[in-house]
């Protein structure tokens, strides 16, 4: 009997204090903490998020621009070995000799999507030199043009690539490794 009144004093003054609007007041301040709280904390979630994944980029596409200026600057060294000898006289393979260029990097970028965090120009400038080599050196081989009209066109792409297309590279990875400077991320 003493514990039935003591329950129902219990709850009716249970009863009262929900009554009270200190009671929802405060229920809805615990509601509003919570809800600000969980958005600060998924959007701070969400910027770091974020940050990674631009910091990933950066490191992927300074690695694949690094590899492509690598793979340039090696068959740069092919062609100009391929020049001196259409320039000797006593050469005779200058028309059947195969371009064996290293293209494991520009071939590969054809399914990366860090190749497209790549400066459109600098993708150009190195299509068109594969393309252009391609075609002069075609051009050689079928006899369309003289071995010393050729030489002179592949050193203008030589010229061009070693003053252009390496230099903007080479900028290019700067300007990531300077992005980079002061994070975790390291090259």
């Amino acid at each position: 009997m003493v514990s039935e009144n003591l329950t129902s004093k219990v709850n009716a003054e249970k009863n009262e204090e929900i009554k009270k609007a200190s009671f929802w007041v405060n229920q809805i301040f615990i509601l509003l903490a919570t809800v600000i709280g969980v958005y600060l904390a998924a959007n701070q979630g969400y910027k770091q998020a974020v940050q990674f994944e631009n910091m990933k980029s950066y490191k992927d596409n300074y690695y694949l621009q690094k590899s492509l200026q690598y793979e340039l600057t090696d068959n740069i060294s092919i062609l100009k070995n391929y020049l001196v000898k259409c320039q000797d006289s006593s050469y005779l393979g200058a028309r059947t000799e195969p371009l064996n260029f290293y293209t494991l990097v520009w071939d590969n970028m054809k399914f990366s999507s860090t190749t497209l965090g790549t400066p459109p120009e600098l993708l150009r400038d190195a299509q068109r030199f594969y393309r252009e080599v391609d075609r002069i050196h075609n051009e050689i081989a079928k006899g369309n043009i003289g071995i010393s009209v050729g030489v002179s066109q592949l050193q203008d792409q030589i010229n061009h690539i070693e003053k252009e297309l390496l230099p903007a590279l080479d900028s290019s990875t700067k300007k990531i490794e300077k992005t980079l400077e002061g994070t975790d991320v390291v090259l």
